[in-house]
């Protein structure tokens, strides 16, 4: 068995997965507000604590650990965040004493589709994350592009609104502040005065069409701006197919047939590349992450 490790901004998933890449147990955990002061701590602590009980009470035997990790800035596995380095996958080899590989969590997700998901037929294609924000991989021959320093393929933070909202990154106008799944669940909060918006009851929200015009206008702001980044991927890539992953699976029944209309409307009569949704959702990071066989 392998040990894939899902890590995101909210939450974190570690699931044991099969040699036929199916998932035979999985562990989540949502982050505290204090857990996400000393963040770097506090994954390290809780993979610890988790694999262990995986590994001696629930008696899996594991040979590998993969990391699904969110950051642009990883080289050689050792990630550089704020001047300085975050060793989490050689501290987690020396405590159980196995190999221990990390990557950036997209390429993790892209990799999962793209062996065994919904891009394995696709020769040249793109694969996108709409979580709590937005990242890509890039597949050219079957081959994920890796480039030669950084990740690479950050596509949240191409700007399509000049001088517009302040993203994180520091940058104004960044594609994650705009359609990011994260601002799409807060203006449904705002909306209806929500606080910490749950997936489930934003799906019956969004089916039970409560408040239905302004819904609707979110909705349509939303992919309105999702269209535009997914144009732009379209023009620079030129990919066979696009596949999108993360919380923005979770609603494909109401988001993708609309969004595929406004992708459409931008390239008027020129055929668009498949537009389609992760086979394995949300699971795709654990299983990509299991699959790692290097850095």
């Amino acid at each position: 068995m392998n040990i894939g490790i899902d890590i995101g901004g909210s939450h974190i998933a570690i699931g044991v997965v099969n040699y036929k890449n199916e998932i035979q147990l999985k562990e989540e955990h949502n982050w505290t507000e204090s857990e996400k002061i000393n963040f770097t701590n506090s994954v390290e602590n809780y993979c610890k604590k988790t694999i262990k009980i995986i590994s001696e009470e629930k008696n899996f035997i594991i040979k590998k650990i993969g990391i699904a990790y969110p950051s642009r800035n990883i080289i050689n596995g050792i990630i550089y965040e704020k001047n300085k380095e975050i060793c989490l996958a050689e501290n987690l080899s020396n405590y159980f004493k196995l190999p221990v590989y990390l990557k950036n969590d997209v390429k993790c997700s892209g990799m999962c589709e793209k062996k065994i998901g919904n891009l394995k037929q696709y020769k040249n294609c793109f694969f996108m994350t709409l979580g709590t924000g937005i990242g890509g991989a890039y597949f050219y021959n079957n081959e994920l592009v890796v480039p030669s320093k950084y990740q690479g393929f950050e596509i949240g933070h191409m700007i399509i609104q000049s001088g517009g909202k302040k993203c994180r990154c520091g940058r104004n106008g960044c594609f994650e502040e705009y359609a990011s799944m994260r601002v799409f669940r807060k203006d449904v909060e705002n909306l209806l005065n929500i606080e910490k918006l749950t997936s489930d009851k934003m799906f019956k929200i969004l089916e039970n069409k409560q408040k239905e015009n302004e819904i609707e206008q979110i909705i349509e702001n939303y992919l309105y701006y999702l269209s535009i980044g997914i144009s732009n991927i379209i023009n620079i890539f030129e990919p066979d197919a696009i596949c999108i992953g993360g919380s923005f699976s979770y609603y494909a029944p109401i988001f993708i047939e609309k969004l595929k209309q406004k992708v459409q409307k931008i390239f008027n009569k020129r055929e668009i590349p498949d537009l389609i949704i992760a086979k394995y959702e949300n699971d795709a990071g654990i299983i990509g992450a299991s699959m790692l066989e290097n850095n």
